[in-house]
């Protein structure tokens, strides 16, 4: 049994890190692993020798407008579908899902165009063969096409952008059109499952879906603290305004003992946010440790002592800097949003509202720095193992990617 892998760039590029981790579970498990990227970056990752890389499905980065419009425009695709829902979800009505349907009917355009992708398809997957999606929009638009010429079992995951609409400002297009397709609906949180069943419970019934989830695999334990050590807090994120972390600062600013807060990430904010910190008072100790590969984030938490991970975040998934600080044994306080609430507890840290103010950060923040962690750190590392273990997690996966389903 072979499977047939759909990304959006894996494995060119540094993206889709969870992929990175998951592949060598799925080329042990089947016969063959055939990767089909949606489009080309420049970089790559090192392959096992029975995983094959077909060429992109299109020539070109789907943000570059030009060449989206340019081949999305001029082709024979099918746009019946489109049009209906244009009207009768009244698109036409909202700027940003106007934009959000034309940006996906011309990618789906672009893929149809590519002819010899799907006269591959059609000679080289076998009846027995997998078809699994790594995401939930993008290249999936293929999937009814695909499914009208081959009957093979289809398996899409979902995470966070490619699952809850709100994350897309309000619409991701063509739901009623590809949904039909899909047999095994996975996405990677309980949230993530009961969001499904909300939204499109005339699309697909619950035994269609499995929550399966990511994880991160064991790298130590955070050292422990020095008695001369002060107080360390770390956040990690891009630096984008659904990550709230101005609230952070503005949190800190109540903090009356000494601090040192750590935020690994860079992103649009981050002019703004260096010149808010400024502003923090003497006894807190900013650093931005700025942009760090995951080799480089691990070795941090191996190496410095931390004791609270802070996420604050407006809107999420299942966080992977909430994982991996659990997985070190540091306590997490975040905020209840997406699948955060899967991970983290009272017995790990703290689960905050979604519009936690600054000041209850703050006095969340000094409550647990004057109590004793340890417990909290033993708790973290137990949770990390129930529920975020990547070996256990994607062992159990692939098990079910090879089954009957």
């Amino acid at each position: 049994m072979r499977l047939f892998l759909f990304t959006n760039t894996f494995p060119h590029g540094f993206s889709e890190a969870f992929l990175e981790s998951e592949l060598p579970f799925l080329s042990e498990k089947f016969e063959k692993v055939t990767i089909i990227p949606l489009h080309k970056e420049s970089g790559g990752r090192t392959l096992a020798t029975n995983v094959e890389v077909w060429n992109p499905i299109i020539g070109f980065n789907p943000n570059e407008k030009f060449n989206l419009l340019t081949n999305g425009l001029f082709n024979l695709a099918p746009t019946r579908f489109a049009i209906k829902e244009f009207f009768n979800k009244k698109v036409y009505l909202s700027r940003k899902k106007t934009w959000n349907f034309f940006t996906s009917l011309l990618l789906f355009r672009s893929m149809f165009s590519n002819v010899g992708l799907w006269k591959q398809l059609e000679t080289k997957i076998k009846p027995e063969d997998k078809l699994y999606f790594y995401w939930g929009d993008k290249s999936v638009l293929m999937l009814p096409t695909l499914k009208s010429r081959i009957s093979n079992t289809s398996l899409v995951r979902f995470h966070r952008t490619d699952l809850y609409e709100y994350a897309k400002g309000g619409y991701i297009p063509f739901r009623d059109y590809v949904f039909p397709s899909i047999d095994r609906f996975l996405p990677i949180s309980l949230d993530g499952e009961k969001y499904l069943l909300k939204h499109y419970a005339n699309l697909l019934n619950k035994e269609q879906i499995r929550v399966c989830r990511l994880g991160v695999f064991d790298n130590g334990t955070n050292p422990d603290r020095d008695t001369d050590t002060i107080f360390h807090l770390v956040s990690c994120s891009y630096m984008v305004p659904v990550k709230r972390i101005s609230l952070i600062i503005y949190a800190l600013k109540s903090i009356d003992f000494q601090l040192k807060w750590t935020h690994i990430g860079t992103g649009q904010l981050h002019s703004q946010l260096e010149n808010s910190a400024a502003q923090l008072p003497a006894n807190i100790q900013v650093e931005f440790a700025g942009a760090l590969s995951n080799n480089e984030v691990l070795a941090f938490y191996q190496q410095k002592h931390v004791d609270l991970f802070i996420n604050v975040s407006a809107s999420e998934g299942v966080p992977v800097s909430i994982m991996e600080a659990l997985s070190f044994g540091i306590p997490v306080i975040a905020t209840n949003v997406g699948g955060t609430s899967e991970i983290v507890n009272n017995q790990v840290g703290k689960l905050l509202k979604p519009d936690i103010s600054a000041d209850e950060i703050a006095k969340t923040i000094q409550q647990l720095a004057n109590q004793d962690l340890a417990e909290l750190r033993k708790n973290a590392r137990t949770r990390w193992n129930d529920v975020c273990n990547a070996k256990e997690n994607y062992s159990r996966f692939v098990e079910f990617l090879s089954s009957d389903n």
